[in-house]
């Protein structure tokens, strides 16, 4: 794994971040602390939106509980498996990956081991991006040699056309920002809930479950070269996980308090598990500022 701390760039002035000791700087002064989990705080009072902006505490932990018990590792390693294949074909020896809405860190540090396992004989660097204070402390205290940050998807910290492959799960972000941080021929890897996803929860907790349609538009300055499908199904036998997996989806602040009680109350669920995982690259040569 190599550690090149010279992605960063400052939030304010959006000059290049030099790691000291203690904090991270830049020429015009600025200076961030490095928490002592190991991340650093590149967030500025006017990105938050709110006072504690993304995942709570509960929110972390039911994240982190739900995917410690591997139901979303078919999806983990079709992802490897996608970036193994798309890398072992690249002309350079160092890679720069970042998961721009990191979570609690599990695909970062999932696709970082993986990526490794494969012996690829390249130099692999990860950078993990979330809103969520939580979320990043955890992740932090995950693995201590991917650089994890709390920052926005809509003002990435991260120096312009500095990235490869940036994988984007289920967090609000930014297309104009993630073109502007990737190489030329850099990859956006978009994983977005297809047709059937979850439709087993969406069935028990509203009174008219509806499939759901992705939208097929192509991101600016990006075009797409592949497209692939990930869906199984999970059988949750425990209130708990059901809860947890509720906690973790959009339904969880719309639905009624009575499709929330019904949730609490039910002990075995059976649902679908329905990805796609769309692959764009950066199509044109456009000097991003």
């Amino acid at each position: 794994m190599v550690q090149n701390n010279e992605l960063y760039r400052c939030p304010v002035c959006h000059l290049s971040l030099k790691k000291g000791e203690r904090s991270y700087f830049c020429s015009n002064k600025h200076s961030f602390d490095i928490a002592r989990k190991g991340y650093v705080n590149l967030l500025l009072v006017n990105q938050k939106g709110s006072k504690e902006p993304g995942d709570t505490k509960e929110m972390v932990l039911s994240r982190r509980n739900f995917l410690a018990k591997g139901y979303y590792g078919p999806l983990a390693k079709k992802l490897g498996e996608i970036i193994t294949q798309l890398t072992s074909t690249d002309k350079d020896d160092r890679i720069a990956f970042l998961d721009a809405g990191c979570g609690e860190g599990y695909f970062t540090c999932y696709l970082k081991d993986y990526l490794l396992s494969q012996n690829l004989a390249k130099e692999f660097i990860f950078w993990g991006i979330d809103i969520s204070k939580p979320a990043v402390t955890y992740a932090a205290s995950r693995d201590k040699e991917i650089n994890f940050a709390v920052a926005s998807n809509y003002n990435l910290p991260i120096l312009s056309n500095s990235i490869d492959y940036i994988f984007w799960t289920f967090a609000p972000g930014d297309e104009k920002e993630f073109h502007r941080v990737l190489k030329n021929g850099g990859k956006l890897l978009m994983i977005i809930p297809g047709t059937k996803h979850l439709f087993g929860l969406k069935a028990l907790v509203y009174e008219e479950a509806r499939e759901h349609h992705p939208k097929d538009q192509v991101p600016a300055g990006f075009k797409i070269i592949d497209s692939v499908r990930v869906t199984y199904k999970i059988h949750l036998k425990e209130s708990e996980d059901i809860m947890n997996l509720l906690a973790m989806t959009p339904y969880y602040w719309h639905i009624s308090p009575a499709g929330k009680k019904k949730a609490e109350e039910t002990q075995e669920l059976l649902t679908e598990v329905d990805f796609l995982v769309m692959i764009y690259e950066k199509s044109d040569n456009t000097s991003d500022k």
